[in-house]
């Protein structure tokens, strides 16, 4: 039971899992988004993280190249500069 409850307590719990998609080898693909807010940036970074954490070392490289596919803070930037286009009162 001990040994259940440690396996458990590593592996990312499925509710806290938002921005990614686990496939069937156990890896967790990227969801893509359109717009992504500084602050989901900053939540997509961390639940990577925690997902990287919970994975056994053998598996973390090539997880990381799945996470390489797609930058968060890229998407954010991009978004940002959008908004800035429709800021009233900006030249």
């Amino acid at each position: 039971m001990l040994a259940a409850m440690k396996k458990s307590a590593s592996k990312p719990q499925r509710g806290s899992i938002r921005y990614h998609l686990q496939g069937n080898d156990g890896l967790y693909t990227p969801i893509p988004f359109l717009f992504v807010t500084d602050r989901m940036s900053q939540e997509i970074t961390a639940e990577r993280q925690q997902i990287l954490e919970a994975l056994p070392a053998a598996q973390r490289e090539r997880q990381l190249k799945l996470f390489e596919r797609y930058d968060p803070q890229h998407s954010s930037a991009a978004f940002n500069a959008m908004l800035h286009l429709f800021t009233p009162g900006r030249k």
